[in-house]
């Protein structure tokens, strides 16, 4: 016999964290664009338009509160990406809805955890013979050679939205590297991941699905990060961000991707490959940068990218035949499929 569906939730909180209060140094003048209780106001519109009964419901800073302010609920759209105002608890925000046992949509904590842990995933990658810029890891600033290949660029371990990463993240000899190690260890606390930068053509490939025989994975359609002016190398925080830095308007996304079908085929397969390798559930994105002979590298596995009306993954979704409405439905259903888990 085959199985029934489950059925399909009535009454969704769409639970969120505020990234703007978890991050440091950020102006008040970027804080509403960051914060994610306007993407939780936009989902839960689209979930109301597609039939559900929505609500946003804000994490809190008491968890027994908020477990509280679950009940009765028939599932969670998780948008907990900074539990008590920490990017790093963001595990402990899926691990809290599975001690509930709520259905909830995106990753689990562990898939959320080796992640969102840079060093751990490029180890991760590397190991299952996908293609990715060599690195080292810093815990303090280093004595001797590196062994890298510079240019190099070097970011927070642990830490996402591209925080901590400017123009100066790209250096161009050992001494650069030193100085950008120890202002990443003193000013993040954490360790520096150092990789050989690849400043070729920049793109990323969102996917849906739970890499089940029910709901296999499935790579939308490639978008391409352009850089209009050669001056910026990288997607920084500020270009990601700050609507008035200049790099904001220069690196432009187009959506899908004007590449050839064979480069298609490749992004997509290299994402579904570390779809696999992280056992990817919901919805999640790769990005990659060509190196001097066209190979994709895989620089970063998100699972939980933005989920904005206006951001990579809707625009993907819409390449594909998806409204927003229906690309978060589709969530949800993916979400509901695998139960409490």
């Amino acid at each position: 016999m085959t199985a029934s569906p489950p059925p399909r939730p009535h009454n969704l909180a769409v639970l969120y964290t505020s990234v703007a209060a978890a991050l440091e140094d950020v102006r008040e003048e970027l804080r509403e664009s960051m914060d994610l209780a306007i993407n939780a106001s936009s989902v839960a519109g689209a979930l109301v338009s597609a039939g559900f009964d929505a609500h946003p419901v804000p994490f809190g800073t008491d968890p027994a509160a908020l477990c509280l302010a679950l009940r009765g609920y028939d599932a969670v759209f998780n948008l907990s990406e900074g539990p008590l105002d920490c990017p790093q608890k963001e595990p402990h925000g899926a691990a809290l809805l599975e001690l509930l046992r709520l259905p909830y949509t995106g990753n689990g904590p562990a898939t959320l955890a080796q992640c969102n842990d840079k060093p751990l995933a490029k180890a991760l990658i590397a190991g299952a013979g996908i293609a990715t810029p060599r690195h080292r890891i810093y815990s303090c600033v280093p004595r001797g050679k590196s062994g890298l290949c510079f240019p190099v660029i070097v970011k927070p371990a642990r830490e996402d939205g591209s925080s901590g990463i400017d123009e100066s993240s790209v250096v161009e000899s050992e001494a650069g590297l030193r100085k950008r190690v120890a202002h990443v260890v003193d000013r993040f606390r954490q360790e520096a991941l150092a990789e050989e930068f690849v400043g070729g053509r920049e793109f990323n490939v969102a996917l849906i699905g739970n890499g089940t025989a029910a709901d296999p994975y499935r790579a939308l359609p490639p978008g391409e990060l352009a850089y209009d002016d050669p001056a910026w190398r990288v997607c920084s925080y500020e270009s990601k961000w700050d609507p008035e830095h200049p790099s904001y308007e220069a690196i432009r996304p187009v959506v899908p991707a004007k590449i050839p079908a064979s480069l298609r085929r490749r992004l997509q397969s290299s994402a579904l490959a570390c779809a696999s390798l992280f056992n990817l559930r919901g919805y999640a994105r790769v990005d990659f940068r060509l190196d001097a002979d066209g190979v994709p590298h895989v620089l970063e596995v998100n699972p939980n990218p933005d989920i904005s009306p206006d951001a990579g993954m809707a625009r993907a979704a819409r390449a594909d035949g998806l409204s927003y409405p229906a690309l978060i439905a589709e969530i949800v259903r993916l979400g509901v499929a695998l139960g409490a888990r």
